[in-house]
């Protein structure tokens, strides 16, 4: 794999080439000064340009880059809508030497824009001296925020309805979508109480990561263990343990995020509970399989 003075290099010769380019500038894990570097790091690259079509009417520029085995162009992409606004156009590439490069093209005349919106930039070159002093590169705009009494309420009452789909899934013996609620909200509402207890234990704002992927660092080993063993999904016995594990996770964190922000506990575990109780016990495909204690 080319080191990254290789390919820092790289990125700034072909900028200096084309007088099309006039701002370049990295972003992401790599100007990030809390995270970890590795071989792994993407290049997060931006070209400010006069002329992005000018550039996207061929694929071939991008051959400078290297031996390319993948290209995904999600702007023109049609089955998932873009994120970025009209007039961008990004590439996400894969090469052979294990490297992976994001270039994203942008008109020049949106420089603000996009220095609004990108708190990890840092900028490899300004033909013009376009760009304003920026402070140094930092994730704090992504960290988790203390949150009110509201999102603590909010959350543990999503988590529960969610709970409640999720048994109803189960109950019927329909494994997948009774797995879709629980990846899709009762995961994610037990992943943000535990980085509400992550802050209530160290003082907000806290950083968890992207993806949440510095939670487990604020976890005792007991809690890490149960969280992993709610990605158990793949059967119906399975999934069942996996929520009523989640469910316990949730209240233990929920009473201690509650404590220490001092605001009242939810009953909504409480009621949650008893309301999958009498769930299963109406009979029916349940009946067959599961855990017969569960909730008791």
């Amino acid at each position: 794999m080319r080191t990254s003075q290789e390919m820092l290099a790289l990125f700034k010769r072909l900028a200096r080439a084309d007088e099309r380019i006039r701002v370049l500038t990295l972003e992401g894990s790599r100007v990030n000064p809390h995270a970890a570097p590795d071989v792994w790091q993407d290049y997060d690259v931006t070209f400010l340009v006069t002329d992005v079509g000018s550039f996207t009417r061929s694929e071939e520029w991008l051959d400078v880059f290297g031996d390319r085995i993948f290209l995904q162009k999600p702007e023109a992409m049609e089955l998932f809508p873009p994120d970025f606004p009209s007039g961008w156009f990004s590439y996400l590439m894969l090469f052979s030497d294990g490297g992976k490069i994001d270039l994203t093209l942008i008109p020049i005349e949106d420089l603000q824009t996009y220095l609004d919106r990108e708190p990890l930039v840092q900028i490899l070159l300004d033909k013009d001296g376009r760009c304003p002093a920026l402070p140094a590169p930092s994730d704090r705009h992504f960290w988790l925020q203390k949150p009110s009494a509201a999102f603590v309420r909010d959350s543990a009452n999503e988590f529960v309805l969610a709970c409640t789909h999720v048994a109803k899934g189960l109950l019927r013996e329909q494994l997948l979508c009774a797995n879709w609620f629980f990846q899709q909200i009762v995961q994610v509402e037990l992943r943000r109480m535990l980085g509400y207890l992550a802050g209530a234990r160290t003082g907000f704002p806290v950083n968890l990561g992207k993806h949440d992927k510095w939670l487990p660092r604020f976890l005792t080993g007991g809690e890490w263990e149960r969280l992993r063993k709610t990605y158990r999904l793949d059967s119906v016995d399975a999934a069942w343990s996996a929520l009523d594990g989640a469910m316990e996770l949730f209240e233990s964190a929920l009473a201690e995020v509650a404590s220490a922000l001092g605001c009242d506990c939810p009953d909504d575990l409480e009621r949650g509970r008893e309301y999958l109780k009498a769930l299963r016990g109406m009979g029916g495909p349940a009946g067959r399989g599961g855990h017969p204690t569960l909730f008791e």
